[in-house]
């Protein structure tokens, strides 16, 4: 019945490679569901798949699971399969127990707020809106995870080992650093949307700033190439770009409560 609902959807909608999306999600149902048993309290899509209009197979899927007893044998076994979904754009996902979900609701906004937006139960009950989600330490995560992500893009910089590992570093990292740039629209209560060039859209137009680089690497991770002569040009310019989030987020006061 689940398996029905999610493709019938896909199918209304007219998005071919979003049925090969809900046809790996039943698979990853179907077996999430077989790990956990009876621990399982909710599989949740959230984020641009869970969307009317999601959209290709290009965009990592976004996964909530929730159980009543995370059992070591559990998280064990799903270790077996995280790999081979990985590679096909399901990410591991984070899995909480219904206790510590609720207790930690006020600590990822960023995450919770998407979920609260936009999201799909394809298991179990919709546990989001039992959620106290504010935007109390909203500010701080996204500065906090922009400026992580600068880091670590320069001290990864280092560590890669000729143009073409440069590129694919570019698009391992493009994904998260848009996806917490979103949390800049959600400071100034502009609509955020989840997918990636809708985000930087709304950034640029609403804090008049151009991300080219940025694009361009979104772009590549929809299948225009970067030329391995121009790695390290983008790259620099890329991480100019992500400087430029950063200098953005510190315009907002330390706290914004609602």
């Amino acid at each position: 019945m689940v398996a029905q609902s999610i493709i019938s959807g896909c199918l209304f909608f007219g998005h071919k490679e979003e049925l090969v999306v809900a046809v790996l999600m039943e698979e990853f149902r179907s077996e999430v569901e077989k790990i956990f048993g009876e621990n399982l309290v909710s599989l949740t899509i959230y984020g641009a798949h869970a969307s009317d209009e999601p959209p290709g197979r290009e965009e990592n899927v976004s996964v909530l699971v929730v159980v009543r007893a995370l059992r070591r044998e559990d998280l064990s076994a799903y270790r077996n399969i995280a790999h081979r979904y990985a590679r096909r754009g399901i990410p591991a996902p984070p899995i909480f127990t219904e206790r510590f979900l609720k207790e930690s609701s006020d600590v990822f906004p960023l995450e919770f707020l998407g979920m609260a937006a936009q999201r799909r139960v394809i298991f179990g009950k919709d546990i989001v809106p039992e959620l106290d989600i504010t935007t109390r330490n909203l500010r701080h995560q996204v500065e906090f995870e922009l400026k992580g992500k600068l880091l670590t893009l320069r001290r990864m910089y280092m560590e890669v080992f000729g143009n073409r590992e440069l590129v694919a570093l570019l698009q391992d990292t493009v994904g998260s650093v848009v996806s917490v740039a979103r949390g800049l629209l959600l400071l100034s209560d502009r609509e955020a949307p989840h997918e990636r060039i809708a985000i930087l859209d709304g950034i640029e137009k609403h804090f008049g700033v151009s991300l080219p680089a940025i694009r361009e690497v979104v772009a590549a991770r929809q299948g225009l190439k970067i030329p391995h002569s121009r790695a390290e040009a983008v790259f620099f310019s890329y991480q100019e770009e992500v400087e430029r989030l950063c200098s953005l987020v510190d315009e907002y006061p330390m706290e914004t409560t609602r």
